[in-house]
């Protein structure tokens, strides 16, 4: 969207998290009986000849990002509550393509912010996305942010080389303001399968201290390589590549010092994020399954 004008006067602030939300679609979204869907993904995927699997489309599967993650602001923003920044994060693409769908949730979403996306980063793009949330707040522009987190699971061609693909439809909607549980995040680039459980151990045991109330999130793929020195484990989905340990986080009411693990073989990165949570941040809610 195109905003206007010197930013808001507030003061610089490290984002702090106020909120957090997940849930998972069961149904599918009007969007996916659209008829233009399919000639628009024919010719998306002709250059590179791969077909369209054609019993999605007849099925209707899929959600629409901008239907998921509109479902969550009213559970996370008050209509009196305007806010200066929302980010959209995912790794496949919308279901309904050719729109902006950051810019359409600025207009469902109260102060009608600046909006952007954050892709091309596989499951790094969230942690991405919360370094630039760290950057609005820094620069004194920013008071109040959100970061919705968004996968669907219904590919309608055929991958030309193979790739995690979700299992369900799921948003994560996080809220920052400049009251609530700190939150730093760090990211490691060009880092070979080979040296990920020794670069995670040590970044791991850098944010962790001689805090001994430490709870790691991991994605899936990390399952196998971590450091043995934390007891309390929680281990995401596989069949959330993107949204997994932000979902973990929304739902499962941690507390002490949350430490959340990604990492995007693609790409060589390994993103991890450190979070102290004195008490359950607000909603923090357990996960609701929502037909639409």
């Amino acid at each position: 969207m195109l905003t206007v004008g010197p930013p808001p006067a507030v003061a610089a602030a490290a984002p702090r998290l106020s909120g957090a939300l997940g849930r998972v679609f069961t149904d599918t979204s009007p969007t996916a009986w659209d008829p233009a869907l399919r000639p628009f993904l024919a010719d998306l995927v002709r250059p590179f000849g791969t077909g369209l699997r054609e019993d999605l489309l007849a099925d209707g599967a899929g959600h629409s990002f901008g239907e998921m993650a509109e479902a969550l602001l009213p559970d996370l923003v008050g209509d009196r509550e305007p806010v200066d920044l929302l980010v959209l994060a995912y790794a496949l693409h919308d279901l309904r393509l050719g729109r902006s769908t950051a810019a359409h949730l600025s207009d469902r979403c109260p102060g009608r912010p600046a909006a952007f996306a954050v892709c091309d980063q596989g499951s790094a793009a969230a942690f991405t996305a919360v370094r630039l949330i760290e950057s609005y707040f820094a620069s004194g522009a920013c008071s109040r942010a959100v970061l919705l987190v968004v996968e669907q699971s219904a590919l309608h061609y055929d991958l030309a080389v193979p790739a995690p693909l979700p299992d369900r439809h799921t948003a994560v909607g996080l809220r920052f303001d400049t009251e609530g549980a700190p939150l730093t995040v760090r990211q490691r680039t060009a880092v070979e399968p080979a040296r990920v459980a020794a670069v995670l151990a040590a970044e791991v045991a850098a944010l962790r201290g001689d805090r001994a109330d430490t709870t790691l999130i991991a994605c899936a793929r990390l399952a196998g390589l971590l450091p043995p020195a934390v007891a309390d484990v929680v281990v995401a989905a596989e069949g959330q590549p993107c949204t997994g340990v932000w979902y973990e986080l929304a739902t499962g009411r941690p507390e002490g010092l949350v430490l959340l693990a990604e990492y995007e073989p693609g790409a060589g990165v390994l993103s991890l994020s450190a979070l102290d949570v004195p008490a359950p941040v607000r909603p923090l809610a357990d996960a609701r399954a929502v037909a639409g």
